[in-house]
């Protein structure tokens, strides 16, 4: 598996060897959740958020839930709910549609489940909907969009699929679509933009676009390439994708652990990297403009369970010409290397350093004040590292170095 991960870096290195990004904005810490769990669902409205199930980790065999809870973000406290109605499962999936939520599949007690469910937050009430006349399944694609919903993909207790259904709310039908191209998939990620759906990853290495007027599937842009196993969402015209694994389970690197999709180019951007790394089947919502992060698996770190929330809207202000100008000054050389690396800042002010590892650990923190920073990385594992800078006020540049 390792071998894998390493071969994985050294193509990314070969196609972005020097690369830098400016942030305006960096992840906050909340209170930890009451609860700990991977494979939650939820979705925030009116300054709430609401929580459904999970797999509880313990040292024993995994527990499913059909809890459910409220989270209000004024306070930063969650109040359990009643408890979800149907029968309680693992790894179940929903999504939020015009202020209500939809919910159903996973893995119940006795066979993979294909029932749906509509919860109101108003009355804090479960609805069963018709279920899927299709294969139970577990962690499908799953996007509530446009009056409808689109499911597809997932495992069953025979293996993965690859078929494709819509639901419409309003007729309460489904109907059978065209396959999803490509290998069957369980995990992919997904969210809508505009008038398309996208669907990709989940131990596939290949993102398609659907366009539900045509029914046609449409090949973009394969940089997550065959990733499983985060959270995702859409917001303000963008498709986003938080933590995960990558095809061979191992964690993404740090610095793709929060990347955002751009239809209008075909492009993924790495945005600010989550806090301590990646994380397996994490849960995410967003009130307001802010994504809030928490729960799934550190395989290094079984305890980490912290609550985290990033204001998307700071990723639209345009970067000032004074910080542009800091970025194109601050200089990393040699890189490649195989032992001391050097940094040249803009200034002698004081500046906050940070260099992190491939899998999002912190190996070095300090504050700078002279223009000139050296490092030796010659005990270090191959790999790339994340050199972040940052002064007072200022927003974070960071630079990749890959160590050889």
């Amino acid at each position: 598996m390792a071998n894998h991960f390493y071969k994985f870096l050294l193509i990314l290195f070969i196609q972005i060897v020097t690369f830098s990004f400016t942030f305006g904005q960096e992840w906050i810490q909340l209170n930890d959740p009451p609860f700990q769990k991977h494979h939650s669902n939820g979705f925030g409205i009116d300054g709430k958020a609401y929580v459904i199930e999970g797999v509880y980790q313990n040292d024993g065999p995994n527990q499913v839930s059909n809890e459910v809870w409220m989270y209000t973000a004024e306070t930063d406290t969650w109040v359990q709910l009643e408890d979800f109605p149907g029968e309680a499962r693992g790894i179940a999936i929903g999504d939020d549609w015009n202020g209500k939520y939809y919910y159903g599949f996973g893995d119940g007690s006795n066979e993979r489940l294909n029932d749906l469910w509509e919860f109101d937050p108003s009355t804090q009430t479960f609805t069963q909907l018709p279920s899927c006349p299709c294969q139970g399944r577990t962690h499908p694609a799953f996007i509530a969009h446009n009056d409808k919903i689109f499911m597809g993909s997932g495992s069953t207790g025979n293996g993965d699929l690859k078929d494709w259904w819509e639901y419409d709310m309003i007729t309460q039908t489904w109907t059978q679509k065209p396959d999803i191209p490509g290998v069957v998939r369980h995990h992919p990620f997904f969210f809508s933009i505009d008038d398309y759906v996208y669907v990709g990853g989940g131990h596939a290495f290949n993102w398609l676009r659907y366009d539900p007027a045509t029914e046609e599937w449409a090949p973009i842009s394969n940089y997550p390439e065959g990733r499983v196993a985060g959270t995702q969402f859409q917001h303000n015209g963008y498709g986003y994708v938080l933590a995960g694994d990558d095809a061979w389970h191992d964690h993404v690197p740090v610095w793709q652990t929060f990347i955002r999709y751009n239809q209008q180019t075909d492009d993924w951007e790495e945005l600010p990297p989550l806090p301590n790394g990646s994380r397996w089947a994490p849960s995410s919502f967003i009130i307001n403009d802010e994504v809030y992060y928490f729960n799934g698996l550190d395989f290094d770190d079984l305890s980490d369970i912290s609550m985290w929330k990033f204001d998307l809207a700071a990723l639209d202000n345009p970067t000032s010409n004074v910080e542009i100008d800091q970025q194109e000054k601050i200089e990393v050389f040699p890189n490649p290397t195989n032992a001391l690396v050097e940094v040249q800042l803009p200034s002698t002010e004081q500046w906050n350093i940070s260099i992190l590892n491939p899998l999002g650990q912190t190996i070095h923190s300090a504050k700078h004040n002279d223009n000139t920073f050296r490092f030796d990385m010659s005990n270090l594992a191959k790999g790339i590292y994340l050199f972040s800078f940052q002064k007072e006020g200022s927003t974070t540049i960071m630079k990749k170095v890959q160590k050889n």
